[in-house]
């Protein structure tokens, strides 16, 4: 032990030997050796170094940042440094959920008769039949609705008969029919309102209905809603008509939706509130009760980021390496945002066309804090004061670490 201490005293206070050509691994900067050698972790070779404090502002004062480093640019290559520009960037806040699919409501029609009679004839026999708007639906007779026809026929045939007719379930079709025919239809047509598939039937021919009863339901399935659990917390990023991106983990078909409706009351239980989705679905790919993936976007807006990789953490906050150019890097702390899309937002602490290292920063970090280490070690060497060998303060700086299967300068 006396020997080492011995030797990092000699590292710190012989300024000619300290001033030599240092070689570390790209891959391991705690490694340090001389020209030729090789790391005994991962078996590269070590390259050279530059040691010396340099001025991070690049002026002609001489002025130095203590947190800046200087790194050559054959280590620099050798690590795969790679910079960014902080940027204005368009992105919004994503949310992942859980959808089930429903069908629309607002597409739902259902056919009911509005007087006693019977079924005549169905043109459409089973659930699952697709209709056209305008297709035949069934026929109906009705004393009440042959009556209301006779009247119109020998009466004044003013307004007020032909509504009697509608309000009798005729629509605009039936009614031109009787017109042009000129006499009582005893099976009166009843015709679809709507394209869509028949999803309830409960009549048969020759059934007795009375007045109200439901015959069948119609349903367009060309849109579909997607109701997704959204947690409490995300809410307030939300609101109708923001974009909603649909995938279909069976057949990996993605779709394009926008939010319709968030639902002003939560899930006690699960703390979440649905966030109703609506979509095209013009070739049925949504399947109504099956489950869906989502991911919502808030409202796109334009917010000072980073690439979300090149944020970095620890006990004192967020920060990034800043690239200040000719081989200088120093850290800078800033204040995040949102991350959406790869991207993370900057609140503060870095200001726009400002460069940041947004590969290679995990090696560089390193690199600052063995340096910021061995700094504060030698900081007293004049009253020969000798760190702990054992202290946690700079983990992965020590000087224990640093000998470790390396050679000491």
């Amino acid at each position: 032990m006396r020997v080492l201490a011995f030797l990092l005293l000699l590292l710190f206070i012989n300024p000619v030997y300290a001033a030599e050509e240092v070689y570390i691994c790209p891959m391991h900067p705690h490694i340090e050796g001389g020209a030729g050698d090789t790391c005994p972790i991962c078996g590269m070779s070590l390259v050279p170094k530059q040691t010396e404090k340099t001025s991070a502002s690049g002026d002609e004062s001489g002025t130095i940042d203590e947190n800046a480093i200087v790194i050559t640019p054959e280590y620099i290559q050798a690590l795969g440094v790679k910079t960014a520009q902080v940027s204005l960037e368009e992105f919004g806040k994503s949310i992942r959920a859980y959808g089930k699919i429903a069908a629309s409501t607002r597409l739902e029609h259902t056919v009911t008769v509005r007087e006693d009679g019977w079924i005549v004839d169905l043109a459409t026999s089973a659930i699952g039949d697709n209709v056209k708007k305008g297709d035949l639906l069934f026929t109906f007779y009705s004393p009440d609705l042959m009556s209301a026809q006779s009247d119109y026929l020998i009466g004044s045939r003013t307004g007020k008969a032909e509504q009697r007719l509608r309000l009798y379930g005729m629509d605009d079709k039936a009614i031109a029919e009787f017109k042009k025919g000129g006499k009582m239809m005893e099976a009166t047509p009843f015709y679809a309102p709507l394209d869509g598939t028949v999803t309830m039937l409960e009549a048969r021919p020759g059934m007795y209905m009375g007045e109200g009863a439901r015959v069948l339901t119609l349903q367009d399935f060309s849109k579909v809603w997607i109701n997704a659990e959204v947690s409490l917390r995300d809410i307030e990023f939300l609101k109708a008509g923001d974009r909603a991106d649909i995938a279909l983990s069976e057949t990996g078909k993605k779709i394009q939706g926008t939010i319709d409706f968030i639902h002003p009351i939560a899930n006690p239980d699960s703390r979440t509130v649905t966030v109703r989705v609506v979509a095209d679905n013009p070739d049925g790919a949504l399947k109504p009760e099956t489950y869906a993936n989502v991911t919502l976007t808030g409202k796109l807006e334009k917010r000072l980021a980073v690439p979300q990789d090149a944020v970095l953490y620890g006990e004192g906050g967020s920060y990034v390496i800043e690239a200040l150019g000719d081989g200088k890097f120093r850290p800078r702390m800033v204040e995040t945002g949102i991350t959406a899309n790869g991207l993370t937002e900057i609140t503060s602490g870095l200001e726009a066309e400002e460069r940041i290292v947004s590969s290679g920063q995990f090696m560089i970090d390193a690199e600052s804090n063995l340096r910021g280490g061995m700094a504060n070690m030698g900081h007293d060497h004049g009253d020969m004061v000798m760190p702990e060998m054992g202290s946690d303060a700079d983990e992965g700086s020590s000087p224990a670490m640093n000998m470790e299967g390396g050679h000491v300068h």
